[in-house]
């Protein structure tokens, strides 16, 4: 997967938002499956009191399914 050419705009942003530079190169299953463990990780260390863990599944939820589905 690369995820210059694999992902859309919206989500290479989203990307920049967790703090993640995406290069032009094709990531190994490891790579992808360690982007996933830092989407999840940042959607699950939002807080539940002001439901802010499922405001960040919607927003990052397509990326994280992306990056599954290619693991």
């Amino acid at each position: 997967m690369n995820l210059m050419t694999d992902l859309s705009n919206e989500n290479q942003k989203l990307l920049q938002e967790l703090g993640i530079k995406s290069e032009n190169r094709e990531y190994s299953k490891d790579e992808i499956k360690t982007l996933c463990s830092s989407i999840g990780d940042y959607i699950f260390s939002q807080s539940s009191k002001n439901n802010n863990i499922a405001k960040a599944l919607d927003e990052y939820g397509e990326l994280l399914r992306i990056f599954v589905k290619n693991e």
